[in-house]
């Protein structure tokens, strides 16, 4: 038999045992991070029974690298769920070592499930008919404003359907950013803010990467069209020091590439596991190559411990900064969450830190 020190590759094999049978005319899906799961499309791999109410499939994956994966009906709403305690449920996560079989049983669906009203806390108002030249497809903005207090500072937040409501989110996940904004408000360990959210687009992957023309189109559209609505439309301040902008994976990437872009706009920038490496090495280039770095501007980014493309691009970036004379504790932070993968929930449990590190009191 040959020893895991040799292997390169094991075979992980869900066993996947069902509750109750499917509803009618319906399948078993499952999709995931690889090919062979299909992509994170909701569809991805339709399943086979091999018994009444049991199902399996087996891959190949590399020693040490993490399998991602979900169990759908076909749609992000009818997804799997494993746990009552883990409501949308989570993704499931495998560590590959060795070959191993995974049990799973599904115990009920999202969509059949009584799920708790969870209302936006403070005012969310929707605004349609904004301008978007050079991008293919408008889009309205959600402008968020806390209870009772009037907002000092703005933030600007990519992928704006994924930030305040379960039901319109990405796999009916939500970054609860009104929850917790207005939670660290009261607790008065951030200055009053409220947030701009820009919905993503099908063009989403050129749009958040200033790199491409899509991007910079989307980049002008924020600044150019967006931001002079908000200025004119509420009172919040205007400066720099007063406006940051925040965003995960690729928008994580755009939050970066805007704020070291345009310094004289954006004081700082939130960036959740930020995907710098689909930039084909130009962001670490820009990076080097800066001769100036305002001492206002403050750039967070983080990771988690199973997105191991993520890891090795935080790494480097925050070497990079610091070797250019960014400090941390004060103008940049850099945070490591262990077990965390690469999805809405996760940025949702760690974004009161970015928030306090860039709008401390």
């Amino acid at each position: 038999m040959q020893s895991n020190t040799l292997k390169t590759t094991c075979k992980i094999t869900l066993d996947i045992t069902l509750d109750s049978e499917l509803p009618p005319g319906e399948h078993l899906y499952i999709t995931g991070n690889l090919t062979e799961l299909g992509n994170w499309d909701p569809s991805g791999v339709k399943l086979k029974p091999v018994s009444a109410s049991r199902y399996q499939i087996s891959l190949k994956a590399p020693i040490q690298s993490i399998i991602e994966c979900k169990l759908t009906r076909g749609t992000w709403k009818s997804q799997g769920i494993y746990s009552a305690e883990d409501v949308p449920p989570s993704n499931l996560v495998i560590k590959v070592v060795d070959d191993e079989t995974v049990p799973v049983r599904i115990i009920d669906w999202l969509d059949q499930q009584v799920k708790e009203s969870d209302p936006v806390v403070g005012r969310l108002m929707t605004f349609n008919n904004l301008a978007a030249p050079g991008l293919r497809y408008q889009r309205p903005i959600q402008v968020w404003l806390p209870e009772e207090v009037k907002p000092e500072a703005v933030i600007y937040m990519h992928d704006g359907q994924n930030l305040f409501e379960p039901a319109a989110a990405f796999a009916g996940l939500d970054w609860k950013v009104d929850e917790t904004i207005t939670s660290l408000i009261k607790q008065r360990k951030i200055r009053n803010c409220m947030v701009v959210g820009i919905p993503n687009s099908p063009d989403r992957m050129q749009e958040l990467n200033i790199f491409s023309d899509p991007g910079r189109a989307y980049a002008e559209f924020i600044v150019d069209v967006v931001k002079p609505f908000i200025d004119s439309t509420f009172s919040a301040r205007t400066d720099p020091e007063n406006t940051y902008i925040m965003g995960s994976s690729m928008g994580g990437l755009m939050s970066f590439q805007m704020a070291y872009f345009m310094p004289n706009i954006f004081g700082g920038a939130g960036c959740l596991s930020s995907a710098f490496g689909k930039t084909d090495g130009k962001i670490y280039e820009m990076v080097k190559n800066t001769s100036f770095v305002p001492e206002h501007l403050k750039i967070y980014l983080d990771t988690g411990e199973y997105e191991p493309p993520i890891i090795k691009a935080y790494f480097k970036m925050m070497n990079l900064l610091k070797n250019l004379g960014f400090i941390e504790g004060y103008n940049l932070m850099g945070y490591f969450e262990e077990k965390a993968i690469h999805c809405e929930s996760a940025w949702a449990r760690r974004l009161a830190i970015p928030l306090e590190f860039l709008l401390k009191r």
